[in-house]
Parts: C-alpha cells; structure tokens; sequence
C-alpha cells in the first residue's frame, strides 16, 4: 500500500468526547454509512437501588456519526489492525502463561 499524505491536524478543544460502549445501529444511505452509538446507564429511581439480575439496563443513544464511504474504509482499517494488535497481544499473553505453567 503506497504512503498517504500526512495531513496537518488542527484539534479543536471544544469538540466534546462521546463515550459509548454499544453500537445501536449501521446503516449504509448511498452516500453516507451512519452510525448510531449508545452507553448502557442504570438510573435507580432512589439511593438504595441496585441493578436486577437478569434485567439488561436500558442503552441510551450518545452519538450518531456519519460518515463518507471513504472514511468508513479508513475507520475499518484502523479498527482492523487495532483488533489485530490486541489479538497478538493475546496470544502472547496466552503463550507466557501456558510457559509459567509448564516450569
């Protein structure tokens, strides 16, 4: 793959974080694939609530994204070789363990 140009990043403080750890939806219009990203929250209806087992707590949407198909393929590719990474990771992790347990 050939060497993309760097482009000069300008960050911007007043863009807000979104944290989400669901993804509610995809979905691809033609033109843009759209994400829409959701964090599960349990809000007890006083001090002493806790969450019931076996009652999946509601997901809340905190982001939708849109993006253009060439962004989605760049997002797709850094997301792939993250996954890539922790799975090696992994595998070492697992190699070093079964090692300790051997000696």
């Amino acid at each position: 793959m050939a060497d993309q140009p760097r482009f000069k990043i300008v960050d911007n403080a007043a863009v807000t974080e979104t944290y989400a750890n669901k993804l509610i939806a995809a979905s691809f219009d033609g033109g843009a694939v759209v994400l829409t990203l959701g964090a599960t929250r349990f809000v007890p209806e006083s001090g002493a609530d806790t969450p019931k087992e076996g009652v999946l707590p509601p997901v809340f949407v905190t982001q939708r994204l849109a993006l253009s198909p060439g962004g989605a393929m760049e997002v797709a590719n850094a997301l792939n070789n993250m996954l890539k990474t922790i799975g090696e990771m992994q595998q070492q992790q697992q190699l070093k363990a079964a090692a300790k347990n051997l000696s």
